[in-house]
């Protein structure tokens, strides 16, 4: 017998022993739900029916609530004041320049000159990623298929770990990034020395974004 197909937002009710709850994901015969009290529960189509006229006047109210979490998730986000965000970056800067003078001078000098290629314009050509993460430090963006991506990491500190998404990396360019499987899979990563960081080393990085910006879609 073929289960019964539900679809999000359903009310349904467990047919072993009748616990009521509203369908917030489907994956194929698995049906995941949430009750209305306690954590999310995945179950077989199998054991689930739609909730009687009485079940879904109970889980109205939750039904109503999942609706507008969704929908508030789904509203563009307002974008940050570019003046935090460039407080964000020096007070970031900031902490590595304290701990390693050096460090943090020759960053400084490599993100001008990343900027020239960029733009510096916070908010939408570069962001910093919250300190709410593991770590927290500037990302370039670039335009790609009507939006604003993340593009490349830079964790700064005593050296510097830049990480890159893959698709945009131009052929070739896998040796100025050798570590492969970063971001879960989903780029690539160099790990250097500000001391083995020159200028001549530093413009094979700068070429390449130049490369990647000139291959992308303009505004």
């Amino acid at each position: 017998m073929e289960s019964a197909k539900f679809e999000i937002y359903a009310p349904v009710r467990n047919t072993i022993n009748g616990a009521l709850g509203v369908v917030v994901k489907t994956a194929g015969e698995n049906i995941t739900i949430q009750p209305v009290a306690g954590e999310r529960i995945t179950f077989r189509a199998q054991y689930l029916a739609p909730a009687s006229e009485t079940g879904s006047a109970a889980l109205a109210a939750l039904m109503e609530r999942l609706k507008l979490e969704e929908e508030n998730r789904n509203k563009p986000k307002a974008s940050e004041d570019p003046a935090l965000i460039r407080a964000a970056f020096e007070k970031f800067l900031r902490h590595i320049s304290v701990r390693y003078p050096k460090a943090g001078e020759a960053f400084r000098e490599f993100w001008s000159e990343i900027m020239a290629v960029t733009g510096d314009s916070p908010g939408q050509t570069w962001e910093m990623r919250p300190n709410s993460v593991k770590y927290p430090c500037p990302i370039i963006k670039i335009y790609s298929k009507n939006k604003w991506v993340y593009l490349l990491y830079l964790q700064a500190g005593w050296d510097l770990r830049m990480e890159i998404k893959k698709e945009f990396l131009p052929a070739g360019a896998e040796t100025l990034f050798p570590i492969d499987n970063a971001m879960y899979g989903m780029g690539r990563a160099v790990e250097l020395t500000y001391a083995r960081f020159p200028p001549e080393s530093r413009k094979k990085y700068l070429d390449c974004l130049k490369t990647i910006y000139a291959a992308a879609v303009k505004i």
